[in-house]
């Protein structure tokens, strides 16, 4: 047998690279797509390890003229999106005094971090004001060490954010 048979392993069928079968036009859920392929489909059973969506509980509490909503979770990247849409509607948006009360969150990145600046100038800018209470030993030294102790105010207690109240 020669090296030019048709009968070789290496013939057309074995060099082809076009895919053939389902996985040609069927990626499987775990392979990554091309940016603009369209949305990928999510795994069949993640088993409960991937996150469904945000994961903050939000309690708000109103009063004549000041408003506290209550975080429970990690404010991150992934969460700060569902903590800006509760604090900007305009019912939150209106009060004049608003204080987040974070003492269930034990962590907050750089997302949260340019959400509590960002509400703090908008409110600031509006003639509102905007505090920050119960903080957790890991969540204050975020602040202290990028200095948002000296723009944020902060209380150490509801009581102290709330006076006469």
């Amino acid at each position: 047998m020669t090296a030019n048979s048709s009968s070789s392993p290496h013939g057309p069928q074995a060099s082809d690279p076009t895919p053939h079968g389902p996985q040609a036009s069927d990626p499987t859920p775990h392979a990554p797509q091309a940016p603009g392929a369209g949305p990928a489909r999510p795994p069949e059973d993640s088993g409960g390890l991937l996150p469904t969506g945000p994961t903050l509980t939000l309690l708000s509490r109103r009063g004549p003229r000041h408003a506290v909503v209550s975080v429970d979770g990690p404010i991150d990247y992934h969460t700060t999106p569902q903590l800006l849409g509760h604090l900007t509607t305009p019912e939150m948006r209106d009060v004049p005094l608003l204080v987040l009360d974070l003492s269930e969150v034990d962590f907050c990145d750089s997302s949260a971090l340019g959400a509590f600046v960002d509400l703090y100038r908008r409110r600031h800018a509006d003639g509102r004001r905007f505090g920050l209470t119960g903080l957790q030993p890991q969540v204050r030294r975020i602040l202290e060490l990028t200095r948002l102790t000296t723009v944020v105010p902060l209380y150490a207690t509801l009581e102290q954010a709330l006076p006469g109240v």
